[in-house]
């Protein structure tokens, strides 16, 4: 599978097309098989036929025992390939239908299933070919015993192989594994962002995106090599994953570029959402796990819950890009390039509110996710006053009050009314604790200053 990263430029979106899916390693051997098939026919004709022979090394006796071994060795293979197809598209099928249709993007680009049938396919041409070179009625000596052997070794191989492949379709079912793979990818940001003074001049140049689709990725590195030599600054104006319209404006620069393909070219775009766009199509990818749990027609809370938390883990790995509404977020390490729409906010503040509406519902996801809330917030109270984030604290303590409004109101058992509003209460002390402590450094500030006034 994919890291969290988003593909990066349009050569970057190509390789992806190409490489994350079920033909591309087939198609690779069957046009190796041929070749490797050649290449020990070749030594077999000149020598190792003979060496096999005279060391005893023969896996046959007669050519027409070779003959018949590789027929039914090419039964055998075809038979795997077969079958693991029909199991691959009934685990799919099954599991798109309960867990989501998104989920098979990663499930193709697991490399796993990808070496499976690309082992399956190349040893059932070779078995097909040397089946084909074998002569039944000629000498045991003009038999390319070679080939056979490596044939059997192949088939050994596959078989093995395929029992490790069924046990990992059959943990497809499993959704918990998806999640923690999903938390896993997301929960390290593909790129770190500060807060910068918003560019508040006219921008000389807006470059109109070329399709209508889904943003791939931004390759920011492609951009600082072409745009070394521009001065001022480049905004990109959409994020990974943003739906744009044809004509739309993809990126906005303070002075004019005379070539801007090279810029249009490092923002590419797809036709539909995609794991390839990374941390924020499995965002969301976690929130719509959780919606489809909690559907009626699934109704497994269990799902939701441990989707909650994988939730609570990326939250948690991206509390360090959290940029103040009165800033612009841009790269660290170039801050020319002001990145609008991909720091935390921009990340979380849809998918949040998504959850929030899925799980209102459910008086105990609503409860879980208010209790994840409070502990992502802990390790940030624990911060020096000066370092804190005072404003990545109040918006998670929004979300869990907005979180604890919906779910109260919609909660038909007095019960759990309570339940849901003591999961908030245990956050406000927190939350009281650090605004007093802040007012006090600033009380004692204020004093310092007036004293050295005076």
């Amino acid at each position: 599978m994919l890291s969290g990263n988003p593909i990066t430029g349009l050569f970057g979106w190509i390789l992806h097309r190409l490489v994350a899916n079920y033909w591309f390693l087939a198609l690779c051997a069957v046009v190796a098989a041929p070749l490797a098939f050649g290449a020990i026919l070749h030594f077999d004709r000149n020598g190792l036929t003979d060496w096999m022979l005279d060391n005893g090394l023969s896996p046959v006796t007669t050519a027409d025992a070779a003959k018949e071994t590789a027929g039914i060795v090419a039964g055998i293979d075809a038979a795997l390939l077969t079958l693991f197809f029909s199991i691959s598209l009934l685990v799919l099928t099954l599991a798109a239908g309960n867990l989501g249709v998104r989920l098979i993007d990663r499930w193709l680009g697991k490399r796993l299933v990808q070496v499976s049938i690309a082992g399956l396919t190349f040893t059932t041409l070779f078995s097909v070919l040397t089946l084909a070179a074998i002569d039944s009625e000629a000498d045991l000596a003009q038999t390319p015993l070679a080939t056979i052997t490596v044939m059997l070794a192949l088939l050994a191989v596959n078989l093995a192989m395929l029992a490790v492949a069924l046990h990992d379709l059959g943990r497809t079912m499993f959704i918990d594994k998806a999640i923690d793979a999903l938390a896993k990818d997301a929960r390290t940001p593909s790129i770190d962002v500060i807060g910068v003074e918003r560019f508040t001049g006219e921008f000389a140049q807006l470059l109109p995106a070329p399709r209508s689709g889904y943003v791939e990725g931004v390759d920011l590195d492609e951009l600082e090599k072409s745009l070394k030599d521009h001065p001022g600054i480049v905004r990109i104006c959409v994020a990974p994953g943003q739906h744009v319209l044809a004509g739309e404006p993809v990126a906005a620069l303070e002075h004019r570029l005379d070539n801007p393909k090279s810029v249009v070219k490092s923002i590419p775009i797809g036709p539909f959402r995609s794991n390839s766009q990374g941390t924020v199509f499995q965002i969301r990818l976690l929130v719509e796990i959780a919606a489809r749990a909690l559907s009626p027609a699934i109704n497994d809370f269990y799902t939701a819950l441990a989707a909650a938390d994988s939730l609570a883990e990326v939250i948690a790995g991206h509390s360090g890009n959290w940029v103040d509404a009165d800033k612009i977020p841009a790269r660290a390490h170039c801050p020319q390039f002001e990145l609008p729409g991909q720091d935390f906010r921009g990340l979380f503040a849809d998918p949040l509110a998504a959850f929030r509406q899925a799980a209102a519902d459910y008086p105990s996801v609503a409860i879980r996710m208010t209790d994840n809330y409070r502990r992502i917030c802990e390790p940030l109270f624990a911060q020096d006053p000066d370092k804190r984030q005072e404003a990545l604290i109040d918006f998670l303590y929004d979300e869990a009050k907005s979180l604890t409004e919906h779910a109260a109101a919609r909660a038909q058992y007095p019960r759990d009314r309570r339940d849901i509003e003591a999961a908030f209460e245990g956050f406000k002390p927190m939350r009281m604790a650090g605004r007093d402590a802040a007012a006090t450094d600033d009380r004692a500030a204020d004093t310092i200053d007036a004293g050295q006034l005076a």
